[in-house]
């Protein structure tokens, strides 16, 4: 009988610790979830010709995605969207580390290449081995139209193009931040550069757009998102971004959101339509 007790003496104690571990856990959850939400921006920049839409929805176990945009000089916009590993106060602190890097690094640098050769330099002998931070970082010259674009290991940018009508993979290699010092980060990472033509438009997301599953465990999958760039291109921006997250949230159903959700995307608008009056506050609270 003393034994029976003991053991179910030592029971209840273990129970009280995971209650007070799950309290200390969501605690240290709701801390890096503001830090997150206050790094993004609160709203979009207005570039005359030009329409950005962004939509940010995090998950309930705080992923590391974020976006940003960097006003490089008169004529050049830096746009970021990224993904932290680790979750948590850890991700949080590397995503601040990195958008201050990359701000930083960013002014008045148009490569953007040489910027994030630069982030990777500081950020790498600061983080956690194992952690890494991928980035899809590109420049937009909004007089030349023109688009730097580099990838640290991220998804593929779209391209949709509205003379064709058709999508376009823009995937330059590179390593995520965070794995190699310098050399070889350095050698591996290209800069392509790209004509924007009016009418067309771009996305930047995170994976958890591509890999958002249902309970069936189906992925939305990539060649969905792309069908899904073509059939809602030429909607303004703010609209094109909530068509697909519906249609993100219609394909989880029930499922529970399993990582952040990240868009941003810009079209240069055709002759005659104007751009947008009111920036948009994309973030959404779950």
């Amino acid at each position: 009988m003393r034994t029976r007790m003991g053991l179910l003496s030592h029971k209840k104690q273990a129970d009280a610790l995971d209650e007070v571990e799950q309290k200390m856990h969501d605690h240290e959850m709701a801390i890096a979830r503001e830090i997150q939400e206050n790094l993004l921006p609160k709203q979009l920049p207005k570039i005359e010709g030009y329409d950005l839409g962004a939509y940010y929805r995090p998950s309930l176990d705080v992923g590391g995605d974020y976006y940003d945009f960097l006003q490089i000089d008169s004529e050049n916009l830096g746009i970021v969207v990224a993904d932290v590993s680790g979750k948590g106060i850890p991700g949080a602190i590397v995503m601040t580390m990195a958008r201050s890097l990359l701000r930083m690094e960013g002014m008045r640098n148009p490569s953007a290449a040489d910027t994030l050769m630069k982030v990777n330099r500081y950020l790498t002998p600061d983080i956690k081995r194992g952690m890494f931070v991928t980035v899809m970082y590109v420049v937009l010259n909004t007089v030349k139209r023109t688009l730097l674009v580099t990838s640290a290991g991220h998804n593929p940018m779209v391209l949709w193009r509205k003379a064709t009508n058709t999508c376009h993979l823009v995937n330059p290699n590179g390593l995520a931040l965070g794995i190699d010092r310098g050399p070889l980060f350095d050698k591996t990472i290209k800069e392509q550069k790209i004509q924007l033509h009016q009418g067309d438009r771009f996305v930047l997301y995170t994976d958890g757009v591509v890999e958002s599953m249902n309970n069936k465990q189906e992925q939305l999958g990539s060649h969905r998102m792309y069908l899904l760039v073509k059939q809602y291109a030429e909607k303004g921006s703010n609209e094109f971004s909530n068509l697909i997250a519906t249609v993100l949230e219609n394909h989880k159903g029930e499922a529970p959101q399993h990582d952040d959700i990240t868009m941003v995307t810009v079209r240069i608008l055709p002759p005659g339509m104007s751009t947008p009056s009111t920036p948009v506050v994309p973030s959404v609270r779950v």
